[in-house]
C-alpha cells in the first residue's frame, strides 16, 4: 500500500513548455493527481488539443463542456492511470472521484478569472453543485479537495502581506468553505475538514518549470492502492529455437487419445509455461517522453537553482538584478532547448520510414489518444454508473441484449441435401496459420499468431489432431469461447455517456480463430460452388464488394427511368447484427441450406456457453457468462454465418419490377412503378415480409435507421406520404446513405461529392502537417490515406462530377501534391500532381 496520497497544483499560464516540463518530471510519477489551471490547450478542428496529448503514466481529464475560441478550457486533471477514477460532469471545472479502498476523494481543478465578481460567484455555485451531487450520490465516506487559481486575495490565506485594497475579495470562497466545512491550506488548496486533519504537508514543490506561479504539493495521510506494473513478454526478442526445442520435449510424453478439452489444456499449458520461462520481460517504460534527455533535466535543475536564489534574496528584502537576470537567462535556455530537442526528435522520428504510419496517426485530425476512454454511463432509468465494474455491466448488457420474448416458430421449410465436406488436412490449417497477422491483438491467453507461426513445425500435428477432434465431436474448448471485449466509439455519435454509442470488438484466442478461419473457408467454398446463398448477398463472399452492390442498384434505377418508371427503395438495419443472432434459428437455417449436421453441431458448440470480460479504461472486469452471445465480433466465421441467418430475408429475385440487396446487416429492397404513389403497396409488402422475418428470427430492426426514398427526376411522379413501420411513420427522404455513398433521388451526388472532397481535404491537410517525410514516403501515404478518402466507390458517382465538383476534389489533390513534392502553395495541381503520381482520384 502507498503510505500517502499526493496532489500537485500548478497554473501553467497557457505555456506548452511549462506543461511539457511538468509532465516529464519523474519525481511526480507516484502522485495521485496533477491539477492544472490555465493549461496549454488549443481548439483545432473542433477538438481540444493539449500539450502533451497523453502520457502513459496519466489519464487525462478535461471539462465535460468546453468553450468556443482559441483557448477552450481553463482547467484540467491528470489522474495516475492505475487509480480507479471517474470523471464528474462539470462545465469549466475539472472534477474526478478517486475511489480508494475505504473512501472516495473528489479532486477538483479550478480556475477563476480575475477582476470579475460574476465569474467568482458562478464558479462558487458550480462548485457547490458538483460537491452536492458527489456527496448525495454515495453512502461511503466522501472527501473533497479543491486545487486551483481563484485569482483572489484574503488575509485568511495571504497573511498580513495582503494589501488593504485587496482584503475581502475572497469572501465568496470563504462562504463556500463555511458551507462545506472546509479548511484553507497554502495557495488555495482547500480540503474538507476530516481530510484537512490528515494533511501531512502542503508545501511548494521544489522543482521549477517556468510558470509565474509556484507548484503546490499537498500530501495526505491516506493509504492508496499498491502500484503494480503488468509484466509483458518481449516476444520479438524471444529465443524461438530454444522455446521450440523445450516445447517439443514437453509435448512428447503427453497422451494423444484424450478428449478435445484435455488436448487444448495440455497444449496451452505447455506453450504458456515455456514462453513465460524463456521469454524476457519488458521493463516498465521510462517515465519521461522519448525525446526527453538528461541535458534537459540538468538545465531544469540549473534554472530551479537560480530562480530559488533570486526569490530568496527578494524575500529577504534585497534587490539583486544580477540574480533575476541569471534566472531569466536560465529559463530561456531551458525552454529553448526543450523546444529544440522535441522538434529534432520529431524530425528524426518522421525521417525513419518505419515510423511513418504511427506519425501520421498522431497527426490525424479529430483523433485523440483518449478518444476511447469510457465516461460514466447513463442507464435507461437516467441513473449514472459508478466505477468501472458498473460501466462494464452496462456495456455488456447493451452489447448482448436478451432476445425478444415470444419468437414466432419458423414453420416447415424445404431442406436441401447436405453438402459433402472432405476430411480436414494439415495443409489448409497451415495456410491459415501463415496467413494470420502475426502481431494482431490476442485474446485472454495473450498469445498472438506469431507464437503459432514460430512453433508450427513442433506443434502442427498436435494442432491438426485437436482441430480434427473438435470438428468430428462437435466440441469447442472453453478457451476458444472466451472473449476479451474492447469497447470502441462509434463515429459521429454526440453523446458517449450512452452505452449504445459504443461498439464491441472481441479479442479471441488466436488458435481458436485459426480453426474458425478454416471452417469459414470451407463454408464459403460450399456456398459459391453449390449456390447455397442468394446471389444478391454481398460481403463475406469473394468478388462481391460494396461497389458491386451499388453499381447493381444504380443500374436498376437507370433501367427503371429508361422505362418511364420510379424506383422506390426502403432500407433496414439490423440492430446488434452479430451479437443479436438467435442461435437456434441460425442452426436451423444453416442445416436447411445444406451445411452438414456435424458442422452445424460444431457451430452450436461455438455459439454456446460463451463468456466475456470487458476492458474499461485499462481495467479488465471479471469474466461473465453470456446468456445471449450470438456470433462474436472479430471472429472469421461470423460474417459468413450471418449470411445464412438473414438469407431468407434477402431471397428476392431481381427483375424489372423490384429486387433487393444485402450487405451484412444492411438490407435494402425496392419496387418499381409508374409513380411513387403506385409503389406504396409494393413497399408495404416488403415491410410486412421484413417484419415477419424479424418476428421469426428474434432480430430487431433499428427504427431510427429505416429509410425510404423514391428515385425519380420528375416531380409529378414523386410522393411524400409516409409509410408505417411498426407503428412509426417513415417519411420519404431526399437522400439516403447506402453502403457509405449518399444517393439522392435524382442521382446527382452533389452531397456525396462535397463530403468526399471534405474528407480528402482533411486527409491532405493531415499529410501536409507531416514535415520531414521523404517524397517516396509522402506519396505512399497519399495513395493509402488521401486517395481512398475521395475515390471510394467512385465508379458509382464519378460520372456526376462536373467542373464545379471536380474543383472541390482538386483542392485536396493540390494540397496533397504540395505535401509530396514540398512545392510552393501556388504551384498548379496539373504541374505538381502528375510529377509525383498524386492523381488517383476520379
Amino acid at each position: 500500500m502507498l503510505e500517502s496520497l499526493r496532489i500537485l497544483q500548478l497554473n501553467a499560464h497557457k505555456s506548452d513548455v511549462v506543461q511539457q516540463s511538468l509532465m516529464n518530471d519523474e519525481g511526480l510519477k507516484d502522485f495521485a493527481a496533477l491539477a492544472i489551471s490555465e493549461p496549454h490547450a488549443r481548439n483545432i478542428d473542433g477538438k481540444v488539443v493539449t500539450s502533451p496529448m497523453g502520457h502513459h503514466n496519466w489519464a487525462k481529464m478535461i471539462p465535460t463542456c468546453v468553450r468556443d475560441g482559441l483557448w477552450p478550457i481553463r482547467s484540467m486533471l491528470w489522474i495516475r492511470s492505475d487509480l480507479e477514477a471517474e470523471q464528474v460532469p462539470s462545465a469549466d471545472l475539472t472534477a474526478a472521484v478517486l475511489r480508494l479502498e475505504e473512501r472516495e476523494v473528489m479532486v477538483v481543478s479550478v480556475y477563476v478569472q480575475g477582476k470579475n465578481d460574476e465569474a467568482l460567484t458562478n464558479a462558487m455555485q458550480l462548485l457547490r453543485d458538483v460537491i452536492d451531487r458527489f456527496r448525495n450520490g454515495t453512502g461511503r465516506r466522501t472527501d473533497v479537495v479543491l486545487a486551483g487559481d481563484f485569482n483572489r486575495h484574503d488575509i485568511l490565506w495571504g497573511g498580513d502581506e495582503v494589501s488593504a485594497s485587496r482584503q475581502g475579495k475572497g469572501q465568496p470562497i470563504i462562504d463556500l468553505m463555511d458551507d462545506f466545512d472546509e479548511e484553507s491550506t497554502i495557495d488555495l488548496v482547500l480540503a474538507s475538514a476530516e481530510l484537512a486533519d490528515e494533511v501531512i504537508s502542503c508545501v511548494i514543490h521544489p522543482t521549477e518549470h517556468g510558470s509565474d506561479h509556484r507548484a503546490i504539493q499537498t500530501t495526505f495521510d491516506i493509504q492508496g492502492p499498491e502500484r503494480t506494473f503488468p509484466q509483458r513478454l518481449m516476444l520479438k526478442n524471444a529465443p524461438w529455437i530454444t522455446i521450440a526445442a523445450r516445447v517439443e520435449d514437453e509435448l512428447r510424453p503427453l497422451p494423444w487419445n484424450v478428449g478435445v478439452q484435455t488436448q487444448a489444456d495440455q497444449l496451452m499449458r505447455v506453450i504458456t509455461e515455456v514462453l513465460h520461462d524463456l521469454t524476457p520481460r519488458a521493463q516498465p517504460p521510462p517515465y519521461a517522453k522519448r525525446w526527453w534527455t538528461k541535458d534537459l533535466t540538468r538545465l531544469r535543475r540549473t534554472y530551479t537553482y537560480w530562480r530559488n536564489q533570486a526569490r530568496a534574496q527578494r524575500r529577504a528584502g534585497q534587490s539583486r538584478p544580477d540574480l533575476e537576470q541569471r534566472a531569466k537567462e536560465a529559463a530561456k535556455e531551458y525552454h529553448d532547448n526543450l523546444r529544440s530537442q522535441k522538434k529534432t526528435h520529431w524530425d528524426d522520428f518522421v525521417t525513419d520510414e518505419s515510423n511513418i504510419w504511427k506519425a501520421f496517426k498522431y497527426l490525424k485530425s479529430g483523433v485523440e489518444m483518449t478518444d476511447d476512454k469510457v465516461p460514466p454511463l447513463r442507464r435507461a432509468d437516467s441513473s449514472i454508473t459508478e466505477g468501472k465494474g458498473e460501466q462494464a455491466e452496462e456495456l455488456l448488457s447493451t452489447f448482448f441484449p436478451p432476445l425478444p420474448a415470444g419468437i414466432e416458430p419458423e414453420g416447415e421449410r424445404p431442406q436441401r441435401e447436405a453438402t459433402v465436406m472432405p476430411d480436414l488436412t494439415l495443409q489448409e490449417i497451415e495456410e491459415k496459420v501463415m496467413a494470420a497477422k502475426p502481431w494482431k491483438a490476442p485474446g485472454e491467453d495473450g498469445l498472438p499468431a506469431i507464437v503459432w507461426k514460430k512453433l508450427w513445425h513442433v506443434v502442427k500435428h498436435r494442432v491438426w489432431t485437436l482441430f480434427d477432434s473438435s470438428l468430428r465431436e462437435g466440441v469447442v474448448p472453453h478457451q476458444w469461447r472466451t472473449a476479451k471485449i474492447i469497447p470502441l466509439r462509434k463515429p459521429d455519435k454526440g453523446d458517449y455517456t450512452l452505452a449504445k454509442a459504443w461498439r464491441p470488438i472481441s479479442l479471441l484466442s488466436t488458435l481458436g480463430k485459426i480453426l474458425e478461419a478454416v471452417v469459414a473457408e470451407r463454408i464459403s467454398y460450399a456456398v459459391e460452388a453449390q449456390g447455397l446463398l442468394p446471389a444478391n448477398h454481398f460481403d463475406a463472399r469473394k468478388r462481391r464488394s460494396a461497389d458491386q452492390a451499388l453499381v447493381l442498384l444504380q443500374e436498376r434505377i437507370y433501367k427503371a427511368w429508361r422505362m418511364g418508371r420510379v424506383l422506390s427503395l426502403i432500407s433496414f438495419d439490423v440492430k446488434g447484427a452479430y451479437n443479436g443472432v438467435c442461435k437456434e434459428r441460425l442452426l436451423e437455417r444453416m442445416k436447411a441450406r445444406g451445411i452438414p449436421s456435424r458442422l452445424v453441431k460444431w457451430v452450436d458448440a461455438f455459439c454456446s456457453e460463451r463468456t466475456a470480460s470487458v476492458v474499461v479504461n485499462g481495467h479488465m472486469a471479471e469474466s461473465q457468462k453470456l446468456p445471449q452471445a450470438g456470433l462474436p465480433q472479430g471472429s472469421p466465421l461470423s460474417p459468413i454465418a450471418f449470411l445464412f441467418f438473414n438469407a431468407d430475408l434477402v431471397q428476392r429475385r431481381i427483375s424489372g419490377k423490384g429486387g433487393s440487396i444485402a450487405f451484412v446487416d444492411d438490407y435494402s429492397a425496392w419496387v418499381t412503378g409508374p409513380t411513387a404513389e403506385s409503389n406504396r403497396q409494393g413497399l408495404q409488402s416488403i415491410i410486412d415480409d421484413a417484419i415477419s422475418w424479424e418476428k421469426r428470427s428474434g432480430a430487431t430492426f433499428e427504427a431510427d435507421k429505416t429509410s425510404v426514398i423514391h428515385f425519380t427526376r420528375i416531380a409529378e411522379r414523386d410522393d411524400d406520404e409516409p409509410l408505417t413501420v411498426k407503428e412509426k411513420e417513415i417519411k420519404p427522404e431526399q437522400s439516403v446513405k447506402l453502403l457509405g455513398v449518399v444517393m439522392d433521388k435524382a442521382l446527382r451526388f452533389k452531397e456525396h461529392i462535397a463530403r468526399v472532397a471534405a474528407k480528402g481535404l482533411n486527409a491532405a491537410m493531415c499529410l501536409k502537417r507531416l514535415r520531414m517525410a521523404s517524397p517516396r514516403t509522402a506519396r505512399q501515404l497519399f495513395v493509402a490515406t488521401v486517395a481512398p478518402a475521395m475515390d471510394n466507390a467512385s465508379n458509382v458517382w464519378s460520372h456526376a462530377c462536373g467542373v464545379k465538383e471536380a474543383a472541390w476534389i482538386e483542392r485536396a489533390q493540390r494540397i496533397g501534391a504540395q505535401a509530396v513534392t514540398g512545392g510552393f502553395r501556388t504551384v498548379a495541381t496539373a504541374v505538381a500532381g502528375p510529377r509525383r503520381a498524386c492523381n488517383h482520384s476520379a
